[in-house]
C-alpha cells in the first residue's frame, strides 16, 4: 500500500503499534501522526479492525502429534527420546569426571581460574540466554506462527 503524506511515515509500525510492542517514544510519534493524517489512521483503523475479527476467531489448536517437527511413529517419539536421554547423561557423566580429575590433579588456585574461567563464563552465558529465550516462548504472542 502507498502513502501519500506529506511526511515520512513507516507504515509497518503500525502493526507494532496496534500490538503495543513499540517503544514509548516511536509509539508516541505514531499516535501523533494519526491524529494529523486520515490516510493513515483510515488504514489504522482498517488494520484495528481485522485484528480485533481475527483474535476473536476461533480455531481448534491441533494436537502436538500434528506438528510437522515432531516423530510420526511410536517406535520413532521411543528411540528420539532415547537418544537425547543417552546423549545428555553422557554428557554429564564426561564433564563431571574430566573436572573431578582436572581438579585433583590441579596445584593452585590461578591454574584452575586460568583453564576453567573461559568455558565456565560462556556456560554462565550459553545459560542466560537459554533462561531468557525459554522465558520468551512462555509469553511470546506469535510462538504458533509458522514462518
Amino acid at each position: 500500500m502507498t502513502n501519500n503524506c506529506t511526511r515520512s511515515f513507516d507504515e509497518a509500525l503500525l502493526s507494532g503499534y496496534l500490538d503495543r510492542a513499540l517503544p514509548q517514544v516511536e509509539s508516541q510519534k505514531i499516535r501523533i501522526h494519526l491524529e494529523d493524517c486520515g490516510e493513515c489512521r483510515a488504514l489504522y483503523e482498517e488494520l484495528r479492525t481485522l485484528r480485533e475479527t481475527t483474535m476473536s476467531t476461533n480455531f481448534k489448536v491441533p494436537d502436538d502429534d500434528q506438528w510437522p517437527e515432531l516423530p510420526k511413529t511410536r517406535p520413532s517419539r521411543f528411540s528420539r527420546s532415547l537418544g537425547w536421554t543417552l546423549l545428555v547423561s553422557w554428557l554429564v557423566v564426561i564433564s563431571v569426571l574430566t573436572l573431578w580429575r582436572f581438579l585433583s590433579q590441579a596445584s593452585d588456585a590461578l591454574e584452575i581460574f586460568l583453564i576453567l574461567g573461559l568455558p565456565g563464563g560462556l556456560l554462565l552465558l550459553f545459560c542466560s540466554v537459554l533462561m531468557d529465550r525459554l522465558h520468551e516462548l512462555k509469553s511470546d504472542r506469535y510462538r504458533g506462527v509458522q514462518r
